[in-house]
């Protein structure tokens, strides 16, 4: 694996097992209960990651079918979200795209990382190296909405520790 995607690529393996931990104990009922009238809820939430999980994929060129393109095709907020997905839907979803980026990680060259983004992003970096990077921390910070929620909900916080352990 090329040095510099090798700390990112720790942060996706991370953010994998954290998004699994955040959705621990959630049911569909919980996860369509919004904790505030301005707040989104889980499966808006996790339905976006996912969601934002293939867009790296597919920007990595992988090509792999997102379940949820559709669903969340044009939304602009959970106002316009009628149809939740269930949460095993959702980390059906996650753990198949997460697979397909464990896949691809060790195999992006240096040329392709230098290479400027198709894409541009909210970040001093332009190149798809910077992409990459901004994407994980996206999804971080979606992350830390879903261990609050939890909590709102009246679940235990999220652990870091993997499951079973």
């Amino acid at each position: 694996m090329e040095p510099q995607i090798a700390a990112i690529h720790r942060l996706l393996r991370l953010n994998s097992r954290l998004f699994v931990n955040c959705l621990e104990g959630v049911d569909d009922d919980m996860a369509r209960r919004r904790v505030d009238d301005r707040a989104n809820n889980v499966a808006f939430i996790a339905s976006h990651v996912v969601d934002a999980r293939y867009f790296l994929a597919d920007y990595l060129g992988v090509k792999a079918a997102n379940p949820f393109k559709e669903l969340l095709a044009g939304l602009k907020s959970i106002a316009d979200f009628t149809e939740f997905p269930v949460i095993r839907e959702i980390l059906v979803a996650w753990h198949d795209v997460s697979g397909l980026l464990e896949e691809r990680f060790p195999r992006l060259t240096a040329a392709e990382l230098a290479a400027a983004s198709p894409q541009s992003f909210p970040i001093d970096d332009a190149s798809v190296l910077g992409g990459v990077a901004f994407l994980i921390q996206h999804e971080s910070y979606h992350l830390g909405q879903l261990g609050l929620l939890r909590k709102c909900l009246g679940l235990e916080p999220m652990s870091y520790a993997a499951a079973g352990s």
